[in-house]
């Protein structure tokens, strides 16, 4: 073999070996952000795809039956649990004239607006009877998972809540559509308050596990907002759940007459 050929073998396994370096040091940079990001984006400030309001997983399971113009009833509260009923209960209490079309369209975030449905005669008289259904249940439940807590306040005896559930003026919807639901005085839920050493002592170890949180929410529809197609609750309650729906904190309002 000549000089040429060996230097020209030589530079090729030089330049493979450089090339597996960088490989290598890709791979491990990669693997150490994940880790990072697994070990640490569940409880900081910057919110995750999970809890950024309007995303379906974080707000409720959606459910689009009519269910034959009858209310869904948790302890004498209508579940609140889907874009058609977010809808039926804007029209209960908006006064405006009731959009069949709208209710029944689900609208999601793809670029070609959805084909309007057209309603039976059967579909709109099961949301009439919805509506008047609404109007005679006007506290409702909502219930919402992936919920991350902060660690414990000290100083407030308080767990802060992390994800951006309770945010003032803040609109939440279950899909893409102009119809929303809003809080009135939400501030009164950003900070879970507990003094309980056996209560405190799951949450922490769950916190420090990163584990997350189902809550019920209760809220008593104040009105309609016509203008911006919003649904109006004051919040009276909240149940902290953990993953087997036992109770961990419950807080009623701070709020007198929301």
């Amino acid at each position: 073999m000549d000089r040429q050929a060996s230097l020209g073998i030589a530079n090729f396994r030089i330049a493979r070996f450089a090339a597996a370096i960088v490989v290598g040091l890709t791979v491990a940079a990669l693997a150490t952000l994940q880790a990072r990001a697994a070990a640490t984006g569940a409880n900081q400030n910057i919110p995750g795809l999970a809890d950024t309001p309007g995303n379906k997983p974080s707000i409720a399971r959606s459910d689009r039956s009519l269910v034959g113009g009858s209310l869904k009833l948790e302890d004498g509260m209508a579940l609140l649990d889907s874009d058609v009923l977010l809808k039926v209960y804007y029209y209960a209490y908006s006064g405006q004239a009731v959009d069949y079309s709208a209710i029944l369209t689900e609208n999601t975030e793809h670029i070609d607006p959805p084909k309007p449905v057209v309603p039976s005669a059967a579909q709109k008289q099961a949301i009439d009877r919805l509506i008047q259904a609404a109007k005679a249940h006007p506290d409702v439940l909502i219930k919402v998972d992936d919920i991350a807590l902060d660690a414990y306040d000290k100083a407030n005896r308080a767990y802060p809540i992390d994800n951006r559930l309770f945010i003032k003026d803040v609109a939440y919807y279950f899909d893409n559509s102009p119809y929303r639901y809003v809080y009135v005085h939400p501030e009164s839920f950003r900070e879970l308050h507990c003094v309980d050493p056996r209560t405190m002592s799951t949450l922490d170890a769950a916190i420090a596990n990163y584990v997350h949180f189902s809550m019920d929410i209760v809220g008593h529809v104040s009105g309609a907002d016509a203008k911006n197609n919003a649904l109006v609750l004051a919040l009276r309650k909240v149940a902290l759940k953990d993953g087997t729906g036992r109770v961990l904190i419950s807080q009623l309002s701070s709020q007198s007459g929301n």
